[in-house]
């Protein structure tokens, strides 16, 4: 029997992760909600979303075959969040260009997505903990 090589996720390095949540930070701010938008909620990005009321809504682009993808991605995203599960829901979106290649096989799913999705959450925490320092007129170190 012929073995398959399983490829390896590509190793983040903490340059790499800094240079993605500043990116991110900037783009968010650019592109921050004003007047009944900012009513709606917070979307900080195309991979989730946080509702005025705290619920976090995960854009899932794997296909859902028993493995239970969409849970594993949500969770990835709610832990860097730091989001409290119960208010955590899925989406399975439609297929369209801006989400990318929307392959399902091999078993690639969460590692493939674990690197984005944590980061996209990260720096949505990031942000959330500036913004909160910048409502209360504290430093960002005395939030959690």
């Amino acid at each position: 029997m012929n073995a398959v090589p399983i490829p390896s996720p590509t190793a983040s390095t903490r340059r790499g992760f800094m240079i993605t949540v500043a990116a991110a930070g900037a783009m968010m701010g650019l592109a921050a909600p004003v007047g009944a938008e900012a009513a709606e909620g917070f979307e900080p990005t195309i991979w989730y979303r946080i509702g005025r009321d705290g619920t976090v809504t995960v854009n899932v682009i794997r296909a859902e075959m028993g493995q239970h993808v969409g849970t594993a991605i949500a969770r990835i995203v709610a832990d860097e969040l730091e989001a409290d599960w119960s208010k955590v829901k899925i989406e399975h979106v439609d297929s369209a260009a801006k989400w990318g290649l929307m392959v399902t096989g091999g078993s690639w799913s969460v590692w493939q997505s674990y690197p984005l999705m944590s980061q996209a959450g990260a720096a949505g925490r990031i942000t959330l903990i500036e913004e909160g320092a910048k409502l209360l007129g504290v430093d960002p170190t005395a939030c959690t």
